[in-house]
């Protein structure tokens, strides 16, 4: 995907507000997280002024894995509407979420996508809508170096996406509309210790192809097994069958293991070989176990073929 620039666009960010970001990313270490931003905007002759003034928690019922993130949007609706009864000017300009978690170093294709339907909706005020991506964790004792972030622009009805240099960004001392700290929901912590979770930047490529071609299989991370996807697979016969994909990155190479949970008769050898396979990613551990599962029940619909025949 080409990113375009653009001298038509400054904008102004709080620290506070990146503190709040990075503070919510310190949060989730395994996890992507987010939330929404808002603030104010002017338009004049063609030049467009962004002005952050809030950053929107993500909500108690947000729902976060190693490669999705969904928002708690009621949530975020109510708190939005107590800040409007105030600050009558505040807009909202768009989402920030982090990528630190998976290596992915720029939006995926479903950000992209999303992004591009919300900016073209007829319920987003703002002619355009403001992504800002935390890209990468850095070792710094400066509160605001310890992210690395970047900044996008979409615009109502252009295809084009805009990255934002550093010099349009401007980092200004001013206090936020929100969040206010003595009303953030606390999230509840897993008591378990975690399991290390390292930034993959195939990870994200897996995740937009299973998110493609496999919709049913959804990625999840548990502190005990990291990172892993489960779901139903389609099989050429009509059947399907759960599959339970589980990635190992204690390695400097990431491995990938595929189990069948209960599988039919015409499969449990076949469950058994692939269990003791390890694959190099996600995609070929799942394309392997469609395809050897379509090949195990072709030959079996063979094998009956020929015994009606006999018969």
């Amino acid at each position: 995907m080409k990113f375009h620039s653009t001298d038509k666009v400054r904008l102004l960010i709080p620290k506070a507000a990146l503190i709040t970001v990075f503070d919510e990313c310190d949060g989730f270490e395994q996890d992507e997280t987010g939330g929404r931003v808002i603030g104010k905007f002017e338009e004049h002759r063609g030049k467009l002024a962004i002005q952050v003034t809030g950053i929107i928690e993500a909500g108690p019922q947000a729902r976060r894995s190693a490669v999705s993130f969904f928002q708690d949007g009621e949530y975020q609706e109510r708190v939005f509407r107590k800040i409007e009864d105030h600050h009558r000017e505040i807009e909202h300009l768009g989402n920030w979420h982090t990528h630190h978690v998976n290596g992915l170093q720029t939006l995926s294709g479903g950000d992209i996508e999303t992004y591009h339907r919300t900016v073209n909706h007829r319920s987003h005020n703002a002619p355009f809508f403001y992504a800002l991506l935390v890209t990468e964790r850095n070792r710094s004792s400066d509160p605001l170096g310890r992210y690395t972030v970047k900044h996008y622009i979409f615009r109502r009805g252009d295809e084009r996406i805009y990255e934002l240099r550093r010099d349009q960004v401007e980092i200004v001392d001013t206090p936020l509309v929100w969040p206010e700290r003595a009303e953030r929901p606390r999230d509840k912590r897993d008591s378990h210790p975690k399991h290390e979770l390292r930034a993959n930047p195939n990870r994200a490529y897996d995740s937009d192809i299973l998110g493609e071609f496999y919709r049913g299989v959804r990625p999840f991370s548990s502190a005990k097994l990291g990172m892993y996807w489960r779901g139903p697979l389609e099989l050429l016969d009509g059947s399907k069958i759960e599959v339970v994909l589980l990635e190992d990155s204690a390695a400097a190479n990431p491995t990938y293991t595929v189990t069948l949970r209960e599988p039919p008769a015409a499969l449990k050898d076949l469950a058994e070989e692939i269990a003791n396979l390890e694959f190099p990613s996600a995609c070929a551990a799942l394309i392997t176990t469609e395809r050897s599962c379509n090949r195990a029940l072709y030959r079996r619909y063979g094998e009956m073929r020929r015994v009606d025949f006999s018969a």
